[in-house]
């Protein structure tokens, strides 16, 4: 069936256990950006969580943010990675840990496991355009990872909580040749975009981080934040060339919208090029 606007946010509020962004996550969000939070706040902050204390000092000190020195306290990690960092990284840590473990016993033909390998790909795509990016005007390296990873959690959500709509979806985009998300628009009348919109309404995230999560797959609607939305749309796209999953209508115009960000097609040979390396690098983010 297709649902409308107030059935749909009627039945996501019926869920009960929609789960809500973590203490140390949400609280880090609240007061980042505030003039009084100062570096022991953040590292008595994230200290709160022991397993995820450990995992910041590991990512710390990983080739992944190429720090000449070794970090072994949060206090050190916070002072040279920077509060934004910091935040990103455990947004991203988090949400993973959230959704990051098996289906919950649903039966779809979701598999998780793929959609997190292209989860990380997008993301890594995501960072090496904004690196690319700032030779103009900046995105955050760092946001765009997030954003790329966390860009398709509406799809686990689904699969998790709304399993026999997500299924009736994935049925239309197999036997139709279509799109997962188009599949949702069909059949459903709502997309995993939507229910990611409702899931984090709450969590307070910064834009650039929120609008690609929401507009990823329609750029054009972003009112906001349309060069981090853009951003993860083709990393999106070059994640699926990469996975020999793209069709034609989705490469055809992606010249186009690569221009719209001051980058080139040698831009885009250089990325994936270096697509590879960043991925080996990038997985300590799913990793145990």
């Amino acid at each position: 069936m297709n649902y409308t606007i107030n059935e749909l946010q009627d039945k996501i509020k019926a869920i009960a256990n929609l789960p809500t962004l973590p203490h140390v996550a949400s609280k880090l969000t609240q007061i980042v950006n505030l003039p009084t939070t100062s570096t022991n706040t953040i590292a008595a902050l994230v200290a709160q969580d022991i397993s995820l204390s450990a995992k910041v000092l590991r990512l710390a000190n990983s080739a992944f943010y190429g720090v000449p020195k070794t970090i072994n306290t949060l206090n050190s990690a916070v002072i040279v990675l920077g509060f934004k960092l910091v935040q990103t990284m455990i947004l991203s840590l988090t949400v993973y840990d959230m959704f990051g473990g098996d289906d919950g016993g649903n039966e779809t033909a979701f598999d998780r496991d793929a959609f997190w390998d292209h989860s990380l790909k997008c993301a890594a795509f995501s960072r090496l355009l904004a690196h690319k990016r700032r030779r103009n005007l900046a995105i955050d390296p760092e946001s765009a990872f997030c954003a790329g990873l966390l860009h398709d959690v509406g799809k686990v959500v689904m699969e998790q909580y709304l399993a026999a709509d997500f299924n009736k979806a994935l049925r239309h985009a197999d036997a139709n040749g279509v799109s997962i998300f188009e599949a949702e628009k069909s059949v459903l009348g709502y997309t995993h975009c939507d229910v990611a919109s409702w899931l984090i309404g709450s969590w307070s995230l910064p834009d650039e981080i929120e609008q690609p999560l929401v507009y990823h797959h329609e750029p054009e609607e972003a009112a906001t934040c349309a060069d981090a939305v853009m951003t993860c749309h083709i990393a999106d796209i070059l994640s699926k060339i990469d996975e020999g999953e793209a069709p034609e209508g989705m490469i055809a115009d992606l010249e186009q919208k690569v221009a719209t960000l001051g980058l080139s097609v040698r831009d885009l040979t250089d990325v994936m090029e270096e697509i590879p390396g960043e991925m080996e690098r990038a997985s300590l983010f799913i990793s145990g």
